[in-house]
């Protein structure tokens, strides 16, 4: 059984932000980017406008810090008019730096489209909150437009089916009359079409709270092995369906943690739940836990295809469409795994996935023991 992160092949990550820092002052960019590389996001740095132009069509940008005082031909105030000629504010935010409290200046940047504006000399941690809060509100119309293709799409499928059941079941139907094995059939397509839709809900309910900032952890003393078996059970009848086995491997000495009972729950039954999605029938499933070193492991190994290295890259990205597809025609919505990764990180842990030597996948996380920093003590909480 693994002992050391260094057998790990991948600790995946969530996409970072991309910034473009654009100003003719390398003292200045230079002290943007090193707060800005701070606090998470990947930086990229142009000290004038064409520079700016040149690295746009190269690589897409989530925010642009842009001085409004550019050298050369093209100022700031141009590129910016030719930056939303392409990009709303909503899909790309600019925060325009200008070197003066020219309130004339800024109302015109203000009116071609800048998100914000802050003044020279500023405070760093000031600017650095101003991207948090244009960062936030792009991911959060970013959630909505998801939510608003999928409602159009994967939402509408379903419910189209649902009527179309429900329709025919209540033509079929005589009061007092026995139900058909091909009525029972129709009730189950009916129920996992709700699921299926109540899933996506949830899912999209839960990106669009933590991308807020609204998730809060609810910690208590928690029984880790008792919720590996809870998460087993709740799947079990999933995998007997494809005649997968559920193993599991239990090391001597696992300690209660502090931590969200529930969360951890989402996070065991969403790794199980796609390890059995995307198992080949007949396959075998091993469930792995231990502690060690004030942290406890759990990994989920599976018999299936394994992941490509592109897949390996977008693994817990929202929306990221991996090479392999469920073994059994299952949906997929693309956000359990960037949920779990927020969850995760939440409880000031980690996550991860590897392939394994002969076949299939691990996929891991490990939670830390004690309380996480900050976290409040909610046990008693309603």
């Amino acid at each position: 059984m693994p002992t050391a992160l260094s057998e790990v092949t991948r600790t995946a990550d969530l996409k970072r932000e991309s910034v473009l820092v654009v100003d003719d002052d390398e003292g200045l960019r230079g002290a943007l980017a090193i707060g800005l590389k701070r606090d998470g996001y990947q930086v990229t740095l142009a000290c004038d406008a064409l520079e700016a132009d040149r690295l746009m069509a190269a690589g897409t940008f989530d925010l642009i810090l842009l001085d409004i005082r550019l050298p050369g031909v093209i100022g700031g105030l141009e590129l910016l008019r030719q930056i939303r000629q392409e990009h709303s504010p909503l899909n790309l935010p600019v925060i325009i730096i200008s070197g003066s409290a020219d309130a004339e200046m800024i109302v015109a940047a203000l009116r071609d489209g800048a998100n914000d504006y802050v003044t020279k000399p500023f405070d760093a941690s000031t600017v650095r909150a101003r991207v948090h809060t244009q960062i936030t509100l792009k991911g959060l119309k970013d959630v909505n437009d998801h939510f608003l293709r999928t409602a159009s799409h994967d939402l509408k499928k379903p419910i189209m089916l649902m009527l179309d059941v429900a329709q025919q079941l209540r033509l079929s139907m005589v009061p007092g009359a026995a139900v058909s094995a091909d009525d029972v059939s129709a009730l189950d397509l009916l129920i996992d079409s709700a699921r299926y839709m109540q899933k996506i809900i949830s899912e999209l309910v839960d990106v669009g709270a933590m991308r807020a900032g609204r998730v809060r952890l609810r910690i208590s003393p928690t029984d880790f092995g008792a919720l590996v078996r809870q998460a087993v059970a709740h799947n079990a009848g999933y995998g007997h369906n494809k005649d997968i086995e559920i193993g599991l491997r239990f090391a001597s000495g696992i300690p209660r943690i502090e931590a969200d009972e529930l969360r951890i729950l989402q996070i065991l039954d969403n790794l199980i739940g796609n390890a059995i999605k995307f198992s080949p029938r007949s396959t075998v499933i091993i469930i792995s836990t231990w502690a060690a070193d004030g942290f406890i492991t759990c990994e989920v190994s599976d018999q299936g295809p394994g992941l490509s290295q592109k897949d390996i890259t977008q693994l817990f990205q929202p929306y990221a469409t991996l090479s392999n597809k469920p073994t059994g025609h299952e949906h997929s919505t693309g956000l359990g795994l960037a949920i779990c990764k927020e969850l995760v990180t939440l409880h000031r842990g980690s996550i991860g996935a590897r392939n394994n030597p002969d076949r299939g996948a691990t996929f891991w996380i490990r939670i830390p023991t004690e309380r996480p920093p900050d976290a409040p003590d909610t046990s008693g909480a309603d």
